[in-house]
C-alpha cells in the first residue's frame, strides 16, 4: 500500500492575486516547507504537487525537482480529476492531502488521522469543521474519489462546483462515503499559537486581501459567492451599503440585482481609485469610518460587512453591531461573512483579532437584531443550511 503526500497548489489563489504557497516564510517558498514536513513523516513514501495545467504553474515542477518530489498537472476547475490523475501518476492508494499555503500544518496529527483511517476502514478523514485549517488536512483512499466521482456525474446541476470542491461535498455526505471526523485534537499553547501567528505575517503580509477580479477563479469563489448569497436577498428598491468594500469587487455584485450601492471603507486612495474607475449608475463610494458611519438613522434597507468583523477590536465589535442596525430602516437585513473558528482567540492570520464560533458570532448579532440565520461552508464549498464549516455567512434582518 503506497501513501503519498499530495499538495494542492497553484500559482494564483481563488482571488486572483499570488498565492499564498509562494510566499516566502522564513527564507523559503510556504509550500517547500509543506513538502518538507511531509517528507519528515515516516509513513509517506512520497510527495507529489498537484497543480493546474497553467504555465505560471511551473514554478512548482522547479520547487519539487529542488526537493525530490513530483509535480504533477492537471485540469484548473476539476479538482477531483487532479488529484485522481496524480495519485494514479504516482500510483498511490492513500493521500495525505495538505494545501500548499498551509507551512504550519502538524504532521503528528495527519499521522494520528492517517492511522485513524486505517484503524477504522475509513474512506476519508477530516477533522472538525470549525478546526482552523492552517495546521489541518485531509487523508483519504484513491478508491474514494471514484466513488466520489460516479456520485456527482449523477446529479442534475452543479458538477463543476462539486468537482471543484469535492472534499466540501463528501463532508456533506459523510455517511455516503464512510467518512469520518477525527475528534482528538491537539492543544497548543498560547506561545506557540503567539509564535505561528508572528511568522504569518510572512505569508499574510497586507491587512487587506487584494481581489483581481479578472483573475480571480469562477468556480466556487467563497468571498464571490458571500455577496452573490446577499444580492439574492435585495431587489430593485433596495439601497444597500457595503462596509469595507475595497476596490469595489463586492458593490459590483450587488450592483447587478440591487436599486442603489454604496460603498465605504476608511482607505481613502481606494475610495478615491473606485471613484474614477469603478463607479456605476447605482454605485457610488465614500470614505466610512465603519464604527461612527455618516448616515441619518434608516438610510439604508440593507447592509453587507464582508470579511471584516474578524479584523475589529473586540471590544468594538458590538458598537460596530450596533451602528449598523442604525443605519438600516425597519424590516431592512444586514448580512455578514467571516471565517469560523471554534478556538480563534489566538488567529493564524495576523491581521485577524479574532475568528468567532457560531455562539459568539449569532450571541453579538442577536443583541440588535430580531432574527439571525447563519450559513456555513465546508473546505471552500458552497454555503449551506449546516452552521458549521470554516466559513460563516449570518443573514441578519
Amino acid at each position: 500500500m503506497k501513501i503519498i503526500g499530495l499538495v494542492q497548489a497553484h500559482h494564483r489563489g481563488w482571488a486572483g492575486a499570488k498565492d499564498f504557497s509562494l510566499a516566502q516564510v522564513g527564507g523559503k517558498y510556504a509550500v517547500e516547507e509543506v513538502i518538507d514536513r511531509l517528507q519528515a513523516m515516516p509513513a509517506i513514501d512520497a510527495v507529489t504537487i498537484a497543480v493546474p495545467d497553467d504555465p505560471g504553474n511551473q514554478i512548482f515542477r522547479e520547487i519539487a525537482a529542488g526537493r525530490e518530489a513530483t509535480c504533477f498537472f492537471g485540469s484548473q476547475e476539476n479538482v477531483l480529476a487532479r488529484v485522481k490523475g496524480a495519485l494514479d501518476a504516482a500510483g498511490a492508494d492513500i493521500a495525505v492531502h495538505v494545501m500548499g499555503q498551509h507551512c504550519f500544518v502538524d504532521t503528528a496529527l495527519l499521522s494520528d488521522m492517517l492511522a485513524f483511517l486505517h484503524e477504522t476502514g475509513a474512506n476519508f478523514v477530516s477533522l472538525p469543521d470549525a478546526f482552523t485549517p492552517y495546521f489541518a488536512g485531509k487523508v483519504y483512499t484513491r478508491a474514494l474519489l471514484d466513488d466520489v466521482g460516479r456520485t456527482i456525474e449523477a446529479l442534475p446541476e452543479d458538477r463543476a462546483i462539486h468537482f471543484a470542491r469535492y472534499a466540501a461535498f463528501v463532508e456533506m455526505h459523510r455517511d455516503r462515503f464512510k467518512a469520518k471526523v477525527y475528534e482528538k485534537l491537539p492543544q497548543y499553547s498560547q506561545d506557540y499559537l503567539l509564535k505561528v501567528r508572528d511568522m504569518a505575517r510572512e505569508i499574510f503580509s497586507d491587512d487587506r486581501m487584494h481581489v483581481d477580479a479578472a483573475q480571480a477563479s469562477s468556480v466556487s469563489n467563497p468571498l464571490f459567492e458571500s455577496y452573490q448569497f446577499a444580492r439574492a436577498q435585495f431587489g430593485a428598491k433596495d439601497r444597500v451599503l457595503d462596509i469595507a468594500c475595497g476596490d469595489g469587487y463586492g458593490c459590483r455584485i450587488l450592483a447587478d440585482n440591487v436599486g442603489q450601492v454604496l460603498g465605504v471603507d476608511i482607505n481613502e486612495p481606494l475610495i478615491g481609485a473606485n471613484q474614477n474607475s469603478n463607479a456605476a449608475d447605482n454605485i457610488s463610494y465614500d470614505v466610512g469610518d465603519c464604527f461612527a458611519l455618516t448616515l441619518p438613522d434608516g438610510a439604508v434597507t440593507g447592509a453587507t460587512a464582508m470579511e471584516l468583523i474578524e479584523h475589529l477590536p473586540v471590544d468594538r465589535v458590538d458598537g460596530f453591531v450596533k451602528e449598523v442596525r442604525r443605519v438600516i430602516a425597519p424590516g431592512g437585513s444586514f448580512i455578514c461573512s467571516t471565517p469560523q473558528n471554534s478556538h480563534g482567540d489566538i488567529p493564524v492570520v495576523p491581521w485577524h483579532v479574532k475568528e468567532y464560533s457560531v455562539g459568539e458570532l449569532r450571541a453579538i448579532l442577536e443583541r440588535h437584531f430580531s432574527s439571525v440565520k447563519i450559513l456555513s461552508s465546508k473546505s471552500g464549498g458552497r454555503l449551506t443550511e449546516c452552521e458549521t464549516g470554516q466559513k460563516m455567512v449570518a443573514l441578519c434582518r
